[in-house]
């Protein structure tokens, strides 16, 4: 985990950043709005809304917006924010957080906690034909049916930094952790740890796409059908570097890395 620490800093300086340049308001749940969805409904461009402490049972949608949602970590730095921060969904069905509006990268979800999500593909975070920013965050028992137990991402340019993904589950598919198709993300400085795919890439799994997987530590993950534990690359034109695998395990090939 010592190497992603330099990031976290990096994503503080970032989200700090996006926060004190924008001219518009900073909208609070439960302050200003009972709901994160409610807060969303009324941001404009440029707009953060700020989430205190506390487990919030919902599901939301960024609905194409160029906002920040996330807990105080987005203004103090403070790691212990995203622990205490949680988007929770309790076993309901759907996506947790949806970007499927064309948000492009001012579209950020910083800071948070986001566990318990069902659904298809992306149990936790599903982006679609977007973009967006997903900084300093923790996603962790998320379950989905067919790819992406953390996160999907399909013809999406999605950027994942700093974050944890640990104990998500692909229950018939590929990508325990996440999961990715026609798109390039950059995944870096992050961790997955003890991600679950019934069918390959128990920790990342990507196809048709062109990411950028680099600097991330990808320990204790496994494709319990036929390729690959750790990262599962398809026809990709990928740029995998700065890794550590370890500790990853498939019954077929490719333990650590198929390629």
């Amino acid at each position: 985990m010592s190497r992603i620490t330099p990031l976290i800093a990096l994503v503080t300086c970032l989200t700090l950043a996006i926060a004190a340049t924008s001219p518009a308001e900073i909208i609070h749940v439960p302050g200003d709005q009972p709901t994160i969805q409610l807060a969303i409904g009324r941001a404009a461009d440029g707009d953060t809304v700020l989430i205190a402490p506390d487990t919030y049972h919902e599901a939301i949608d960024f609905l194409g917006k160029s906002i920040v949602v996330g807990s105080r970590y987005v203004t103090t730095g403070d790691p212990a924010c995203v622990d205490s921060t949680i988007i929770d969904g309790g076993g309901a069905l759907g996506p947790l957080v949806t970007f499927g509006s064309g948000e492009d990268s001012l579209a950020v979800l910083a800071g948070v906690t986001v566990q318990h999500g069902d659904a298809l593909n992306g149990g936790g975070v599903l982006c679609e034909w977007s973009s967006p920013r997903i900084t300093a965050c923790v996603l962790k028992s998320n379950k989905a049916d067919h790819e992406g137990g953390g996160l999907y991402g399909w013809h999406s340019d999605f950027i994942v930094e700093g974050c944890r993904f640990e104990s998500n589950v692909s229950d018939a598919g590929s990508g325990g952790g996440l999961g990715c198709r026609y798109g390039a993300p950059r995944i870096v400085e992050s961790a997955f740890f003890d991600n679950t795919a019934q069918n390959t890439g128990g920790g990342i799994f990507c196809e048709h796409s062109s990411p950028v997987i680099r600097d991330n530590v990808i320990e204790e993950n496994e494709g319990t059908s036929t390729y690959a534990g750790g990262i599962m690359s398809r026809n990709c034109d990928a740029v995998i570097v700065g890794n550590v695998i370890s500790h990853n395990h498939t019954y077929g090939r490719g333990g650590g890395l198929f390629y």
